[in-house]
């Protein structure tokens, strides 16, 4: 495994990697990251020069009582009424993970659990945690991404109650004195101070002028400004060498803190340092596609809403992000607005913790109208229809002048990103095809189809659910939990890691006629090959799996989807003796589950059909009516010869 580690990765990366796991062991972290009080920080802060002089926001220019109506509109539109959230969380319950409320009165919120209630160590330095084990760290880091912010900034903006904006402040409080500078779990990770900061900027910046922001309080959150860069600035090498959102986030923390607080002793560097590191990881890990690194969906969301927040920082002292940065989030932008469904849903991929970095309407989570639409708008001047949505956009950029809603491409095709789409007038197919990886693949997905139709899912990938769940859960990311033909128990790369495979799996794709044919030799001994038609009346996808010495092997194909009677609208043909099951729920990490929200997991449904040899063809088709024959299959009657 070392060597394809090493062709991978390459031994500077693995060299970096022991370098940093020593000096942690060593505690040379500890020494130079000490645990230290609050007074110690933002030293010569003056609360009153900060708040006639500092950069504002659009939030904190909007006019509350001409806003309220609108607000008000929209949360009878969607269902869901921020003030009900900030009533909620007032009385000791906060909605984690963008899903259900949780209860977190307890004393120990700030270090305990979400998902399993089990209390982190506070006391210990943040480099003496670890986020491996018999837990799931993320538990404990979602109360203190203080998505709560946003619904006490909504709830205040709909009805003007002051209580919103005390029980913000107070909080705040109460975070910093149980959280001090580099002490517990919630310092572990730069990304996640970052995350933070940013929700605090924003309320800071939509309560600055309100009676309870006091200058007490102005100090406060300047005092969480210079810790939070100066972690962040302490361990910003590992986070760019992750080569994903962590450097993104960090580069975007440290150019948020040096805009807002430009008199702390490290502002002038940290904006240096962060803006060069956001150019190169832009260039870097947006493709000339618009396709990220993650190699997921909902990260590259959390990437458009990061670009989006950094350009209204530059904004806020009247400047704009350098223009290749600017190029890389429009064609990010396109990237996704292509794969938007009319009900907000784009096709899942890729690992999914959550991450959703701005809560501002109330859209669903799977919902990604408000990051698209706030980026369209910012970066291309373009809108989509209105809805609920627009709340986000507002709220971010201000009342912005935008154009008529984006024309929708018939096909989406970014062969760099390893995506490719095909629209029907009553449904649409995503293909994964990867045709090489510049960063760590994200799950065990190549060939991977998700389709939809008459305006639901049919068949899709199940999610994430968790990274580190006890019971043989691995967050979905095998090739069993996607929609392809597996080899026996093979994945189509090994798990060499929490987040890693090994060796990276490619494909060779051939764009078609209205279809794509892809291959890959990823299962040992076998070449997997799909091809995906859309015909007149809907689509069809066709495998084969071929030994590649003419051996046997036990050849599976699955489709997952939410329902059965979803999946019952698949008709699947084998070109050899097969059997078929349909399975639901199955215990300790098996198939039947999917996961629209991080940490919970809900019943689905898998179809398998399996049979054994040493050429399998399988058939599957969509919307019309399917035939197979030795050489050809045919669809509502049309012949298409299986020319491989």
């Amino acid at each position: 495994m070392l060597l394809p580690l090493l062709h991978h990765l390459g031994p500077t990366w693995l060299a970096r990697r022991v370098r940093w796991a020593c000096e942690r062991k060593a505690g040379i972290w500890e020494w130079r990251t000490p645990v230290r009080p609050w007074k110690d920080f933002a030293d010569g802060f003056d609360p009153v020069a900060w708040r006639a002089d500092s950069p504002r926001l659009p939030i904190a220019k909007l006019d509350r009582a001409y806003l309220a109506p609108q607000l008000e509109a929209w949360s009878v539109e969607s269902g869901a009424s921020p003030v009900a959230e900030a009533d909620a969380f007032a009385r000791g319950y906060a909605r984690v993970f963008s899903h259900q409320l949780v209860e977190v009165g307890r004393p120990d919120r700030w270090t305990r659990s979400v998902l399993t209630g089990r209390s982190t160590d506070p006391f210990a330095h943040w480099s003496r945690q670890r986020d491996a084990g018999s837990d799931d760290i993320k538990g404990v880091w979602e109360l203190s991404r203080f998505a709560w912010a946003y619904s006490l900034v909504r709830a205040w903006l709909r009805d003007g109650n002051n209580r919103h904006v005390e029980l913000f402040w107070a909080t705040l409080e109460d975070w910093m004195a149980r959280n001090p500078p580099n002490r517990g779990p919630n310092w572990m990770c730069g990304q996640e101070a970052a995350l933070r900061l940013i929700a605090v900027t924003f309320a800071a910046q939509a309560f600055r002028d309100h009676p309870a922001t006091t200058d007490d309080r102005l100090t406060l959150v300047a005092r969480l400004a210079d810790v939070t860069g100066r972690r962040i600035r302490f361990h910003l090498d590992y986070a760019l060498s992750q080569q994903n959102n962590h450097g993104i986030s960090e580069a975007i923390g440290l150019q948020t803190i040096a805009t807002f607080w430009p008199d702390l002793a490290g502002s002038s560097e940290w904006y240096q340092t962060g803006m060069a590191a956001l150019a190169k990881q832009c260039a870097e890990l947006i493709g000339p596609d618009g396709g990220f690194s993650q190699h997921s969906s909902n990260y590259h969301r959390l990437l458009l809403q990061l670009l989006t927040w950094s350009e209204l920082v530059e904004r806020s002292v009247h400047d704009t992000l350098p223009e290749a940065v600017r190029a890389q989030a429009i064609a990010a932008t396109d990237f996704l607005a292509t794969l938007l469904e009319e009900d907000g849903t784009v096709p899942r991929y890729g690992a999914d913790d959550g991450a959703h970095l701005f809560p501002l309407s109330g859209c669903g989570y799977e919902d990604f109208r408000p990051a698209i639409g706030a980026a369209l708008a910012l970066f291309k001047g373009e809108r989509l229809s209105s809805g609920p949505w627009d709340e986000t956009a507002l709220l971010l950029l201000g009342p912005v002048a935008a154009s008529a809603a984006p024309s929708v491409q018939a096909a989406a095709t970014f062969p760099t990103a390893g995506i490719f789409g095909f629209r029907h007038s009553r449904g649409s197919l995503f293909f994964r095809a990867p045709t090489r990886f510049c960063t760590r693949p994200s799950h065990a997905d190549q060939l991977h189809v998700s389709l939809r139709w008459d305006g639901e899912w049919v068949a899709e990938d199940p999610g994430t659910y968790s990274y580190n769940a006890p019971g043989g859960w691995d967050g979905f990311a095998g090739s069993r939990f996607h929609n392809l033909v597996t080899v026996g128990d093979a994945d189509t790369m090994r798990r060499a890691g929490r987040f890693l495979w090994l060796p990276w799996t490619t494909c060779d794709v051939h764009p078609q006629f209205d279809g794509a044919r892809a291959s890959h030799l990823g299962f040992p001994g076998f070449k997997a090959t799909r091809r995906v038609l859309r015909l007149a009346n809907g689509f069809v996808i066709v495998d084969r799996l071929i030994g590649l010495v003419g051996q046997s092997g036990r050849c599976t194909l699955r489709w997952h989807g939410r329902t059965r009677e979803g999946l019952e609208q698949l008709t699947i043909a084998c070109s050899a003796p097969s059997t078929e099951e349909t399975v639901t729920a199955l215990p300790d990490g098996g198939e039947g589950w999917h996961s629209t929200h991080y940490g919970s997991k809900e019943p689905s449904w898998c179809r398998r059909i399996t049979a054994t040899g040493s050429d399998i063809t399988f058939v599957t088709a969509l919307g019309c009516s399917l035939r197979l024959e030795a050489r050809s299959f045919f669809a509502d009657g049309e012949e298409h010869p299986l020319d491989w």
